[in-house]
């Protein structure tokens, strides 16, 4: 019997893994039309145009402000747009989307985290843009002393950051978006929140808080060198990839919600321990 029955439920799979492909193109083309999404993104891109053109008021300050810290207007826009998706499933004021569908509330938000791609890629798209423009501009200013140069440009890592950190906010705000009954609320202490870790970066760019930092700036600290130390932001976004596998997690109500909350805090715990490790604070 088990054997007979082995056709019907592997084709189930098929016909509702299809149904969640098709349902995550719709739920991208309407995250691509979330106006918290566009407004976050223009924002960015104007701090990434005033950073290019002003003068330095600070040691680092342009290096910085392109990379990570021009996207925190985009963490705020994702933030609202995630928990607003998510918020579907609790909210009757805004019903799901294919709502005739016959998949569950996890098919259901495995599509809408697979919507992160669009805000993920547009933020790609414009730290690609800063790592070309600067490579054939020659750099920017960084450092001081020995290590002062008018030609440091991000490395690849290091653009990396601001995607990863758009898809922590994106897929932590789909989380509680499912969790809470009230968007509203949930998105108010969500942005209180991003201010402090974004808006004032500072606080978590020194002893070891750096190591769980949203937007991790380089150079780090009081790095007595004033260089980018390349060790602590790979192991850095490894920390931020296991974050997003964590709330991918926290998102889901079955499975396989415990192996990926386990799995990406096991990630993020070692990307912390890694970012110790290699520290040269």
């Amino acid at each position: 019997m088990t054997v007979a029955f082995e056709p019907l439920i592997s084709r189930s799979s098929r016909v509702e893994g299809g149904a969640v492909v098709a349902l995550a193109r719709i739920e991208s083309f309407r995250m691509l039309r979330r106006v918290s999404i566009w407004i976050g993104f223009v924002l960015s891109v104007l701090l990434v145009a005033m950073a290019a053109r002003q003068t330095q008021d600070w040691e680092n300050q342009k290096y910085q402000s392109l990379v990570p810290l021009s996207v925190y207007p985009m963490t705020i826009g994702i933030y609202v747009a995630g928990v607003r998706s998510g918020n579907r499933d609790r909210s009757h004021r805004r019903p799901p989307l294919a709502e005739e569908a016959p998949l569950d509330g996890d098919a259901r938000a495995w599509a809408r985290l697979a919507s992160l791609v669009v805000p993920v890629a547009m933020v790609a798209s414009l730290m690609a843009a800063i790592g070309i423009v600067s490579r054939v501009e020659g750099g920017v200013q960084l450092g001081s002393g020995s290590t002062w140069t008018r030609s440091a440009v991000h490395s690849v890592f290091e653009l990396a950051q601001p995607s990863l950190s758009v898809a922590v906010v994106g897929a932590a705000g789909i989380a509680i978006g499912r969790l809470v009954r009230r968007s509203g609320p949930a998105i108010v202490v969500g942005m209180v929140l991003l201010f402090f870790a974004g808006g004032v970066y500072w606080l978590w760019n020194d002893d070891a808080v750096y190591t769980t930092a949203l937007m991790q700036v380089q150079p780090m600290g009081a790095y007595g060198e004033d260089a980018v130390h390349t060790p602590t932001v790979v192991f850095h976004d490894l920390y931020l990839l296991g974050m997003v596998v964590l709330f991918c997690g926290l998102s889901l109500r079955t499975r396989p919600r415990a192996p990926l909350v386990a799995g990406g805090a096991s990630v993020a715990i070692a990307g912390v321990v890694a970012q110790l490790v290699v520290s040269p604070l």
